[in-house]
C-alpha cells in the first residue's frame, strides 16, 4: 500500500468517527427530548385522573342530593 492510500484510509475513518459522533450526539437529544415529554405527558396524566376522581364525587353527591329531594318533595 502506498502512502497516499494510507492517508485516504484514515481520512475515511475519521469521516466515519465524525458521523458516529454526530449520531450518538443526535441520539442523546431524542432521549433528553423523550424523557421531557414523558414528563410532561405523566402530569397531564396524573391532572386527568384527579379530575375524573373530582367529576365522579361530584356526580355522585348530585345523585344523592336530586335522590334526596326528590323524596322530599315527592
Amino acid at each position: 500500500m502506498t502512502m497516499q492510500h494510507h492517508d485516504e484510509l484514515f481520512l475515511a475513518i475519521g469521516r466515519l468517527e465524525g458521523k458516529v459522533d454526530s449520531l450518538l450526539a443526535m441520539q442523546g437529544h431524542q432521549q433528553d427530548q423523550i424523557k421531557a415529554h414523558d414528563g410532561r405527558i405523566r402530569v397531564l396524566e396524573n391532572a386527568r385522573h384527579h379530575f375524573m376522581g373530582y367529576a365522579a364525587a361530584i356526580g355522585a353527591g348530585v345523585s344523592i342530593l336530586v335522590n334526596y329531594l326528590g323524596k322530599i318533595f315527592h
